[in-house]
C-alpha cells in the first residue's frame, strides 16, 4: 500500500512524502533494498553522494541498510544533522534499518558504554530484541526475508550482551519461517586489516551462521570492500560482505580471504530478492558495476 504524509502544526507544514509498506509474504514478485557501510566522516559534503546514487540507481529500494558507524563522533547533534542533510528528502521515503557502530557510543563517567542518545530519538525500530538491548538489536521480517541486527559493539566489549545476544540469535534461527535471513552488524568476521582480528565473532556466532544457512552478513567497520565465503567455509553458509559508503579508507592488507577487495573506493550495494533468487550488486559513485553475485534456491 502507498501513503502520502506530511509534517507539522499550525501554519507550518513540510512538502507530502510518499512510502510503500510489504507486500503480502506470499507474494513472489520480489523486491530491492539499498545496503551501505560507514558514513562516518564528511556526510553533508562526500557521504551524500553515495546515498543519493544509490537511490539513483535503485529508486523503488524498500529499505536501506546501515552498517554502523553512520557518524564519527557520538553524541554530536551536528554530525547527526549533517546525515539527514546528506540523504534529503530519502530518509522521509525510504526507511532505514541501522545497526550501531562503535562511533555511536561513547563512556559515561563510570567508564560504562552508552548508546547515543540521538539513536532512540530518531530511530523507531522494532522493540523484538533482548532485554535491555531493544532498537540496537531487534529484527525485521519483511516479505519472505528475515533480517536480524546484531550490536557488535556489545558483542566485542560486553560479556553480558553478548550471551544475550547469541541466545536470542539462535532462538530467531531455529523459529524462522522466512526463506531467506540476512545479518547485519558492524564489525566483519573477517577483517581486511592485519591489524584487526574480531576473533569472538568467529568463535560465537560462525557457528550459528553455518548451522541455521545465513544466506548473508552485511558489515562495515574496515572502510574496504570485501565479498567472500571465508577459509572455513561450508557449502550452505553465509557470504561475508564489508563495504564503506563514505571518504575515510583503509588499506585492505589481510590474508586473502575474500573473492572480491577494493580500496580507496566510496561504494553503495543493491540487493533484489524473489522468491528463489536473491541477486546483489555492488557500484562505486560514477555508477560503475564492480562486483555481483547471485544466489538461488
Amino acid at each position: 500500500t502507498v501513503y502520502a504524509y506530511r509534517v507539522g502544526s499550525g501554519d507550518y507544514w513540510s512538502e507530502w512524502f510518499q512510502f510503500r509498506t510489504a507486500d503480502r509474504a506470499n507474494d513472489t514478485s520480489g523486491f530491492s533494498f539499498i545496503y551501505l557501510g560507514d558514513g562516518q566522516n564528511d556526510l553533508k559534503s562526500r557521504w551524500s553522494r553515495t546515498i543519493r546514487q544509490a537511490f539513483r540507481q535503485q529508486p523503488d529500494a524498500r529499505f536501506i541498510i546501515h552498517a554502523g558507524d553512520l557518524i564519527n563522533r557520538s553524541n554530536t547533534d551536528a554530525e547527526w544533522g549533517e546525515w539527514h542533510y546528506g540523504a534529503g528528502f530519502i530518509h522521509a521515503m525510504v526507511p532505514a534499518v541501522p545497526t550501531p557502530g562503535n562511533h555511536e557510543y561513547f563512556r559515561d563517567e563510570s567508564e560504562h558504554l552508552v548508546l547515543d542518545p540521538h539513536w532512540a530519538a530518531q530511530f523507531t525500530l522494532p522493540k523484538n530484541g533482548p532485554a535491555g538491548l531493544q532498537e540496537s538489536v531487534y529484527y525485521v521480517d519483511y516479505q519472505n526475508v528475515r533480517i536480524i541486527a546484531l550490536n557488535s559493539q556489545l558483542i566485542m566489549l560486553d560479556e553480558a550482551a553478548r550471551t544475550a545476544q547469541v541466545d536470542w540469535f539462535e532462538r530467531l534461527l531455529k523459529d524462522n519461517p522466512q526463506r531467506w535471513t540476512i545479518v547485519t552488524m558492524h564489525h566483519p568476521v573477517y577483517s581486511t586489516s592485519k591489524r584487526r582480528d574480531n576473533a569472538v565473532l568467529r568463535e560465537l556466532f560462525k557457528t550459528l551462521f553455518d548451522r541455521y544457512s545465513v544466506d548473508l552478513v552485511l558489515q562495515g567497520h574496515d572502510h574496504t570492500y570485501a565479498r567472500g565465503k571465508g577459509p572455513d567455509a561450508v557449502p550452505n553458509g553465509p557470504v561475508y560482505l564489508l563495504s564503506v559508503a563514505g571518504p575515510k579508507m583503509y588499506e585492505s592488507d589481510s590474508e586473502r580471504w575474500m573473492d572480491v577487495a577494493y580500496e580507496n573506493t566510496q561504494l553503495y550495494q543493491t540487493i533484489h530478492v524473489t522468491e528463489h533468487r536473491l541477486e546483489f550488486r555492488a557500484f562505486d559513485l560514477s555508477g560503475k558495476l564492480v562486483d555481483s553475485f547471485e544466489k538461488v534456491k
